[in-house]
């Protein structure tokens, strides 16, 4: 029986041709990644409509187009075509418009959202909250997992975080034009808004002197000033030290905290107390998405221009009174 045998010098080939690939890769900072376009099976048009059909949305062709087409990539054609001598007037429109309409569509919808769920926080962590949903970071994420960087038509490949931070703003325009304002709405809460789950969204917004805000809410209430007492401690004499610090107000206990000193187990316990005034503690419901969402739509809606009362103002009763 003939049996065939490799040339000894194949393993090691094939072992330097490794190495020298590894290297190259640390060079540029990875192994070096194409744009779909460039390979053979390429076919736009079954992009684009694959992509609508996993989203499960209905878009106008001409206003997907658009709000993927960002305005290098035109401008990078036009240049093309002029350096051989062709026509250079591309009747393409860019995702400029669509994006800025998109984006502050987003940032309605979002607020609207967050003051219907959290209905007894003050404003600031709602701003906190918007800040953190609409970040570039936040939305490059979101767009590169529902595929947009294989979509994009741009000049630059890997694309920028502002180039895909665009293009889904523009998307969500574009679905409101083709779909209406309720779909759009319902598409920012399930793919932007869903990325505050396992969030602690008390640090999103990290007030400087927690001591005083709650002082000050105490005052408003008409409440006594906040007493800290220590309630235990541990390991004093040790760098595992931690004190247990409750708050007090006319003798009722609110809340308590733990810190390694007890400056820091009064600001927790400060902390705590202010996450049950706005009903953010770490018990809190879970957040409601996709069809919890259906009965409370309108009261999004209606919520979208009506800010939450401002720190300075808030008091239990307003929030209370607010709320009914």
């Amino acid at each position: 029986m003939k049996r065939n045998f490799k040339a000894h010098w194949v393993a090691p080939t094939l072992r330097e041709f490794k190495r020298r690939k590894v290297i190259e890769e640390d060079r540029s900072g990875g192994p070096k990644i194409f744009h779909r376009s460039t390979f053979l099976e390429w076919n736009y048009d079954a992009e684009i409509f694959a992509f609508s059909n996993r989203l499960g949305e209905k878009f106008d062709d001409s206003s997907l187009r658009a709000a993927l087409t960002h305005k290098s990539y035109i401008e990078r054609e036009k240049a093309r075509l002029s350096d051989i001598g062709l026509d250079s007037n591309l009747h393409f429109q860019d995702n400029e418009a669509l994006s800025q309409k998109g984006g502050e569509m987003m940032s309605k919808f979002i607020n609207g959202y967050l003051r219907a769920v959290f209905t007894q926080v003050p404003e600031e962590l709602i701003s906190a909250m918007h800040d953190f949903l609409t970040s570039n970071s936040t939305l490059e994420t979101v767009a590169k997992h529902i595929g947009l960087g294989d979509l994009m038509l741009c000049a630059d490949f890997p694309c920028k975080t502002e180039t895909y931070v665009k293009s889904f703003k523009a998307i969500i325009a574009a679905l409101a034009e083709s779909s209406g304002e309720e779909r759009a709405r319902i598409f920012v809460q399930d793919l932007v808004v869903t990325q505050l789950y396992g969030q602690d969204v008390n640090e999103l917004w990290n007030p400087v002197d927690p001591v005083g805000n709650l002082a000050a809410i105490l005052k408003r209430e008409g409440k006594a000033e906040p007493e800290f007492r220590l309630i235990r401690q541990a390991g004093s004499n040790s760098i595992l030290a931690v004190y247990y610090v409750g708050v007090y107000s006319d003798k009722h206990f609110i809340s308590e905290g733990a810190g390694e000193s007890l400056e820091i187990a009064k600001e927790m316990a400060a902390r705590e107390a202010l996450k049950k005034f706005f009903h953010t503690e770490d018990s809190m419901r879970a957040l409601p998405f996709g069809r919890q969402l259906k009965n409370i739509q309108s009261k999004i809606e209606q919520l979208e221009n009506q800010p939450n009362l401002p720190f300075s103002e808030w008091i239990s009763e307003k929030v209370m009174s607010a709320v009914h």
